[in-house]
């Protein structure tokens, strides 16, 4: 990878990580029964550590993840397609789990699929399906 394309991943997955944390503790920790409970009776630092390191988590394993899709479109091995799999499954899993500990809603756990049908989107080529010609 180009260091100055990996700079820019890395400043962006920085940033984005507390933005992420703010949103979440922002719109979920308001009213008088917040949607978060677990996560808004801890201290509002110790939330906003958690939910932070959490998302810099999920966001580098999709950043790995788009990285080896990307990889394996372009003709690579049967190993890379493998590669690729493990990292789409692990980012599903990662969020599933994460949105299921912040809601206590098992629906998350649907991440999975979704992410394998995004991948899927990226990485196969319907040409190479049809008959030739």
């Amino acid at each position: 990878m180009h260091p100055v394309r990996a700079l820019l991943y890395g400043l962006a997955i920085l940033h984005l990580g507390p933005g992420v944390a703010f949103g979440v503790l922002a719109f979920g920790c308001e009213g008088t029964a917040p949607a978060l409970g677990a996560v808004c009776n801890k201290g509002t630092l110790a939330s906003f550590a958690l939910l932070t390191a959490g998302s810099w988590l999920i966001l580098v394993a999709g950043l790995a993840a788009a990285l080896l899709v990307e990889r394996a479109r372009h003709g690579g091995p049967t190993r890379a397609r493998l590669q690729a799999l493990l990292a789409v499954l692990a980012t599903g899993a990662l969020l599933g789990a994460a949105g299921t500990w912040l809601t206590g809603n098992p629906s998350w756990w649907l991440a999975i699929p979704g992410a394998l049908a995004g991948a899927w989107l990226f990485l196969a080529n319907p040409l190479e399906c049809a008959p030739p010609r």
